[in-house]
């Protein structure tokens, strides 16, 4: 079956966590089971979608020193990929996870930095893989080098070629990329405030947010406030998602997996109420496990059924 799901990861990273009860700043810690993962916002996305049995392609730069790894980890899942592959080498993020005191405390390196010539050679791979999907999802920060329109630039080639798109990111590149009108977009509630310059906090002011989204020019947008849920508006209706209460190991990629969980669904004609069930399902499986966008098929299946939809 042809994969139907592009995703973008323009600066991937391979994760390393290490559960550490009681951590404390200025101490020695002997390291036990440190896990580690290939990762990066558009990668762990194709890995949940591929827990959740949707075929994808994986594509962005990749630093040739590390690079390796992560191809080999994508391979064993079956997750295609075709990378850029540029000079230097992925970055490393480090997870230090204290159950505890319920902290987490990571430190991400910056990455590898790309030029021009490598901008314009990942281009044209995207431009030829986009006639293979009818769906893209570009998640996570921007790469050193790359401009700040870089990700409008790719929604825009993605529009012309009547592909949908699916836009998470933060910062500077956010509110540019927005001006090109993406089909979908998930702030969670703080990135949302930063967005429209206000306060959202109650379901009304969410809902007005979500309006203001559509107005804007976005078919669907989707605010997700934790352990609160997810919040989205269609045909004059606040529709939201109630997630199961769980034992939380990690935070990280949680979004990531919510988006898989979300788009998976909507690529098979799903309602949207079920859309955002089994995306809920889907974080609340990844907040379950200590690596992104490791979920487990059976648990997902278990919070799907426990998720709350209030219309």
């Amino acid at each position: 079956m042809e994969p139907r799901i592009l995703t973008v990861t323009l600066n991937p990273v391979i994760d390393k966590a290490v559960i550490v009860p009681g951590f404390k700043v200025g101490h020695d810690f002997r390291e036990e089971n440190m896990s580690v993962s290939a990762g990066g916002k558009g990668i762990n996305v194709s890995q949940v979608l591929a827990h959740i049995g949707v075929k994808t392609i994986a594509t962005g730069f990749l630093g040739v020193i590390g690079g390796s790894y992560i191809k080999e980890e994508l391979l064993k899942q079956s997750i295609e990929n075709d990378f850029t592959m540029i000079e230097g080498t992925v970055r490393t993020s480090f997870t230090i996870i204290d159950p505890e005191n319920s902290k987490l405390t990571r430190i991400l390196e910056r990455g590898p930095k790309v030029k021009l010539s490598d901008i314009n050679k990942f281009k044209n791979k995207y431009s030829a893989l986009l006639n293979r999907v009818s769906v893209v999802v570009m998640s996570g920060r921007s790469v050193q080098g790359a401009n700040n329109s870089l990700y409008g630039q790719l929604i825009r080639m993605a529009k012309q070629k009547k592909v949908l798109t699916v836009f998470d990111t933060s910062g500077e590149p956010f509110p540019i990329g927005l001006k090109e009108k993406p089909f979908m977009i998930k702030p969670n509630v703080d990135e949302a405030e930063e967005l429209l310059g206000r306060r959202i906090r109650s379901k009304r002011e969410i809902c007005m947010a979500l309006k203001e989204f559509k107005e804007r020019g976005i078919e669907l947008a989707i605010i997700t406030d934790g352990s609160r849920g997810a919040f989205l508006y269609d045909k004059d209706r606040l529709i939201h998602a109630i997630p199961p209460k769980i034992s939380r190991k990690s935070p990280v990629g949680c979004g990531d997996a919510f988006i898989a969980g979300f788009i998976g669904s909507y690529i098979r004609n799903k309602s949207l109420e079920e859309c955002v069930a089994l995306a809920v399902a889907c974080g609340a499986a990844n907040a379950s496990s200590i690596d992104p966008g490791e979920v487990s098929r059976q648990r997902v299946i278990q919070y799907f059924k426990q998720v709350k939809i209030n219309p």
